[in-house]
């Protein structure tokens, strides 16, 4: 009996995990406030394999450069 009620709890504790892991993916993002995104001209290139992005647009809240090989990107300053 006391095999069951313990198997019980488990199965609860993990439905209720899996659950608030299911709401929190399927909630949408916070609004950017337009003002917040001007317009640029960045290249950017990867410190680990060499790919390079351009940034055209940038949210001046977050002023952290992009990330590729989960390392942030190097700003490339071109003539």
């Amino acid at each position: 009996m006391l095999d069951i009620l313990i198997a019980v709890g488990m199965a609860v504790v993990i439905w209720s995990v899996a659950m608030l892991l299911l709401r929190m993916l399927a909630s949408k993002p916070p609004e950017i406030d337009p003002s917040d995104v001007v317009v640029t001209d960045q290249d950017y290139r990867c410190t680990v394999c060499g790919a390079e992005v351009t940034m055209k647009m940038v949210n001046v809240a977050e002023d952290k450069p992009p990330k590729h090989c989960r390392e942030e990107m190097v700003p490339v300053w071109r003539p």
